[in-house]
């Protein structure tokens, strides 16, 4: 993930910012919280993670295939 690095936060020193991130974490704008280096949670504004869920939702309702159609369908290759 390709985040600037006011956006990636180890957890230890979140915890004594937190109030302040959650003000902060609104619409798209969130937090990349790590462990000893790594990649945890995010923190991330409950609307933007609804909305991210809906979006989510609606696109596999675009790509899923009915298990009828199945038999219609071929597997690609790797030059196709």
């Amino acid at each position: 993930m390709n985040l600037p690095n006011d956006k990636i936060i180890p957890i230890s020193e979140a915890r004594a910012n937190l109030s302040s991130l959650v003000d902060k974490a609104k619409g798209d704008n969130f937090f990349l919280l790590t462990k000893g280096g790594k990649p945890e949670v995010a923190l991330v504004d409950i609307d933007y993670l609804e909305s991210l869920q809906a979006d989510l939702k609606r696109l596999y309702q675009k790509t899923y295939i009915d298990p009828k159609l199945l038999p219609l369908t071929r597997q690609f290759s790797d030059q196709e």
